[in-house]
């Protein structure tokens, strides 16, 4: 073989192999945004799901607390109602004797944890999806993964952050006067 034969062969197999590796990068790359794609998506609908639990847990516990709250109110009424007497007046006087009923108070506490636990966690799960957004922007921007995912036409995922009206407004305005925890 001749010494020209032996250059372009040389110069082809460099080809190849920079074909190669060019090859083998960008499936890394691709194979990344499918990760992170996929896991978006998927953390997208469990947060669906967690929210879904949390909204399902607090509003039951409500219930259960409107319930105990009744029947706390049944109680004491009932406990004065007697105290006054009812057929017996000269039974007014015998609440010196005695002690208003104790009120389990437990039921309110219990939900008052798992509002704050489930709020806790769903933020959290919140933040774990803007960091996964964060990851894949990033392998999206970056050079010279960028120039590849553009002639692929692969664009950022958009996610939804679920916040409320009041946060939307306070951001929009760059105030958030409201003070008063218990406005109605």
């Amino acid at each position: 073989m001749s010494k020209g034969g032996i250059v372009a062969l040389g110069i082809v197999g460099i080809i190849i192999v920079i074909g190669i590796v060019i090859c083998s990068t960008c499936a890394g790359w691709y194979n990344s945004h499918i990760a992170l794609k996929t896991t978006i998506d998927q953390k997208q609908i469990d947060n669906k799901n967690e929210m879904d639990n949390m909204v399902k847990k607090i509003c039951q516990n409500a219930q259960v607390s409107k319930e105990a709250m009744a029947s706390v109110k049944n109680i004491v009424c009932g406990y004065a109602d007697e105290r006054n007497g009812g057929d017996h007046p000269n039974l007014i006087m015998n609440w010196i004797k005695e002690s208003v009923p104790n009120v389990d108070t437990s039921t309110f506490n219990n939900l008052q944890n798992i509002i704050t636990s489930s709020r806790d966690a769903f933020t959290m799960r919140q933040k774990e999806l803007l960091d996964l957004k964060r990851e894949h922007d990033k392998l999206l921007k970056s050079f010279p993964a960028n120039i590849f995912f553009g002639i692929m036409g692969i664009k950022p995922i958009d996610v939804v952050v679920v916040t409320s009206t009041k946060t939307e407004n306070a951001f929009a305005t760059g105030k958030d006067d409201d003070t008063d925890v218990f406005k109605k």
